[in-house]
Order: C-alpha cells, then structure tokens, then sequence
C-alpha cells in the first residue's frame, strides 16, 4: 500500500493532498495542467521533497518531514515512467529492459529480458532503438522497463499524451491488460478522462 499526505509550496498555490492505493488498485490523479499532479509523482519518486507530510510504501516510510527522513530515489524501489518516456536513446530495446533487472547473474538477467519482452509483444522490436519504434511502442518499452526493476509501485505521468489520439484507445487497453497481471499499487497521472474510463479504479481529484 502507498500513503500520501503532503504539502508543498508552488508558485502559485499550496499543493495539499492525502490519499492511498493498495496493491494490485491504480488511482488516477486526474486534473488540469499546472494542478500539481506531475509534482506529486515527483515527490514519491523522490525527485521533489515536499515541504511537510509524509509518504509510507508498505509500512516503509520514504518520506517523512517530522522524522526527517528522505530517501533517495534508488533506494524507493519503485518504477516511473515520465511523460518522455525516459528511455535511453543510445541502447536497444534489449539493452533498455536489461538495464533496469537486478540480478546480477548475466544469463538469468537475459532470460527476465527476454519474459519481459515476450509478455510485452516486443520481440519484433528487442533489438531497434528508441528513435527507430513508435510511440505505442515506446509506451510498452518503457512500462516493461519499469516492471522489470521488481518495483513495489509503478508511477505512469501522462502515459498516453505523446501518442497520436487515433492509437490512444488501442494502447490504453493494451496497457491496461498488462498492468492487471502485476498486483502493486499504480498511480496514473492525467488529464484525459478517457484514461480514467479505461483505466482507473480510485480517482483522486487536483
């Protein structure tokens, strides 16, 4: 489960929310631009330090302004997906999903890739690079990526707004499949209510 209760000064307004997700449940953070929803991705992904609260992932707390905890972004187990994706242009597919795997031994890190890959319907692709696939298919790369690091919550901002609007419907429900076979808590940033349609099962307002 993730527990969210912050405050952080914006420019120009407070950002003040509280909320939870329990494993296997995707909340929606739903809102226009500029509400303060991508920050309060950052925040759990530790790449932004709210001003005060508190932010708990499976009883482990990663940020808390009282106790003056505020863990690093690698030590949070968790995936993020930014809005560009984030893959790395200079690997492969292949490379990319390897890359976030954490078992050391080199023939069992290729053989997660490849389940990963498989599971992702991207084996056409494994060994193309970011600038050589669509944008559906970045959207399935860098999600697979994320999942491949074994994370405790997955963190999607705004994951269908670079894809062109005739493809979003087939991607939504193509993620949507995958996303229901892993059982942690995702939190899903968007101002497209179509995606809370599809995919959201808590809506929390910005």
């Amino acid at each position: 489960m993730l527990k969210v209760k912050i405050t952080k000064k914006l420019n120009s307004f407070v950002l003040n929310k509280e909320w939870e997700v329990k494993g296997g449940e995707i909340v929606t953070l739903f809102g226009p631009s500029g509400s303060g929803k991508s920050i309060t991705l950052k925040t759990i992904a530790g790449l932004v330090s709210p001003d005060e609260g508190i932010i708990q992932l499976n009883n482990i707390t990663l940020f808390s302004s009282a106790s003056q905890i505020n863990l690093k972004p690698q030590e949070r187990n968790l995936g993020y997906v930014p809005q560009s994706y984030g893959l790395f242009c200079h690997m492969s597919v292949f490379e990319n999903i390897s890359f976030a795997i954490k078992e050391k031994n080199k023939d069992v890190k290729k053989n997660i890739a490849l389940d990963f890959i498989k599971k992702f319907d991207i084996m056409s692709i494994a060994n193309s690079y970011p600038s050589e696939i669509s944008g559906g298919q970045k959207q399935r790369v860098a999600i697979a990526r994320a999942l491949a690091s074994n994370p405790s919550v997955l963190l999607l901002d705004e994951p269908f707004s670079a894809i062109d609007i005739n493809l979003r419907k087939i991607v939504r429900e193509e993620i949507k499949f995958f996303l229901n076979q892993w059982k942690i808590p995702i939190v899903l940033v968007t101002h497209d209510f179509e995606d809370v349609k599809v995919l959201g099962t808590n809506l929390i307002e910005y």
